[in-house]
Parts: structure tokens; sequence; C-alpha cells
């Protein structure tokens, strides 16, 4: 093998070529590649922190979703004892209003029967004292009626 100065200069031409490279153009390259990668495993890492978010936030909202069915149910159970409450008060109020109304009416039943009563009695005490005063022949006043029929209650 022949060495000769083709050769050498092609060495020394590569040597130069290879360290020019070396202090010029790999630097800015493996930088580039290096923000790169950590672009790239920094995007990674968010991606992982945002899947970790993202599933607290789901536990969260699991969470928040069934505190608000607990309460949800029981403002319902409270509505429910309250619909409950109102329905045995109003019927309570009911049953003494029907009370009142069925004290009343016998009330007004009892008087009206009263006052029937006494328009037969008064109706009664002329009819005798008509039918008497024909019998009799006589007149009698009602002072004179009120007297027998004292009498007579007296007597009983």
């Amino acid at each position: 093998m022949d060495i000769n100065a083709t050769l050498i200069a092609q060495a020394v031409v590569m040597i130069v070529f290879v360290a020019i490279c070396w202090r010029y153009i790999y630097p800015p390259i493996l930088s580039v590649m290096q923000e790169r990668e950590k672009k790239i495993s920094d995007g990674l890492e968010a991606a992982k922190k945002a899947d970790d978010s993202l599933e607290e936030a789901k536990l969260a909202f699991d969470k928040e979703l069934n505190k608000a069915k607990e309460d949800a149910a029981e403002i319902l159970e409270k509505a429910n004892a309250r619909a409950s409450k109102i329905v045995s008060d109003a019927s309570s109020k009911a049953d003494l209003e029907a009370e009142k109304i069925m004290a009343s009416a016998s009330i007004a039943v009892e008087n009206e029967t009263n006052k029937a009563k006494e328009e037969l009695r008064q109706q009664m005490s002329e009819i005798i004292i008509d039918t008497t005063q024909k019998i009799l022949g006589e007149e009698i006043s009602k002072e004179k009626h009120e007297e027998i029929l004292k009498k007579a209650a007296e007597e009983l």
C-alpha cells in the first residue's frame, strides 16, 4: 500500500472536517435534540399529571355526586315527613271541624225541636182554651189558663 500525499491530504481534510463538524455543527444539533427530548419528556410528564388530575377529579366528582344524592334523599325524606304531618294536621282539623259542625247541628236540631214543642204547646193550649170555653160556655184568660197548667204540672 502506497501512502502518498493525496491520502495524507484526504486524512487531514477529513480530520479538519470532523473537527469543524464536532465544534460547530454537532453542538447545535445535539442541543436541538436535547431540547426536543426534554419537551417530549415534559409533555409525557404533563400527560401523566393530567391523567392523575383527571382520576382525582373523577373521584371528587363521584364523591360530590354521592353526597348530593344523599342530600337529595334526605331532603325528600324530610319533605315526605312534612307532607305526612301536614296531611295528618289537616285531617285532625277536619275532624274537629266536623265535630263542631255536628255539635252545632245537634244544638240547632234541639233548638228547633224545642221551638216546635213550644209552638205545639201554644197551639194545644189555644185548642184546649177554645174547647174548654165551648164546653164551659165562659171565657178563660191566658192568666187563668197558665194557673190551670201550673196546677196540672204540680199534680203530675
